[in-house]
């Protein structure tokens, strides 16, 4: 399945348009405070934010859409294709949706990896919230052992769960 046409904004910043004329951008941002501790690493480290900017009137829910997925996950494996990077997602918790967020992105990771890429995922408990993130990285990144590594020691410092614990809280019947 062929992606939507994907335009570049700028360095880090992409845009494309949903076949009902939904408008995304998906961008990577400086995420290098967070592995400040980690010099060698911080510069290569980067969010990610898929974002609805304009949806036409009257669409009140967007029908699901895989085109979305394979743009989406084409524009981060570019990225990541430059295997020094590595990309950390937070599902934002705003609305409620996080989790559903979460099992979308690891639903597409499943499905559209074709094994050259690693995911490793994660909680933080911040305020009370779990704050669900993974970090994405190209198999060989040359510093894959240090980012692993440190994003265990990161998401550690919180309340880390277990492979069984971050099922449940996905499974859970908030959402």
């Amino acid at each position: 399945m062929q992606h939507y046409l994907i335009s570049k904004i700028s360095e880090r910043v992409y845009t494309f348009t949903s076949s009902i004329g939904c408008v995304y951008h998906c961008y990577f941002f400086d995420f290098s405070a967070a592995f400040s501790d980690y010099p060698a690493l911080a510069a290569n480290v980067f969010g990610f934010n898929l974002e609805l900017k304009e949806k036409p009137e009257g669409v009140q829910k967007i029908p699901p859409d895989k085109k979305i997925a394979v743009t989406v996950v084409d524009i981060v494996k570019a990225f990541l294709n430059e295997k020094e990077n590595t990309v950390i997602y937070i599902c934002d918790t705003i609305d409620n949706r996080h989790k559903a967020r979460f099992h979308k992105f690891n639903h597409w990771f499943e499905i559209f990896n074709d094994g050259n890429y690693l995911q490793l995922k994660g909680s933080i408990r911040a305020g009370g919230i779990d704050i669900l993130n993974a970090l994405l990285m190209h198999r060989e990144n040359p510093l894959a052992n240090d980012f692993i590594e440190a994003y265990h020691i990161l998401t550690g410092v919180y309340i880390k769960p277990d492979d069984d614990e971050l099922q449940n809280m996905l499974n859970d019947d908030g959402w």
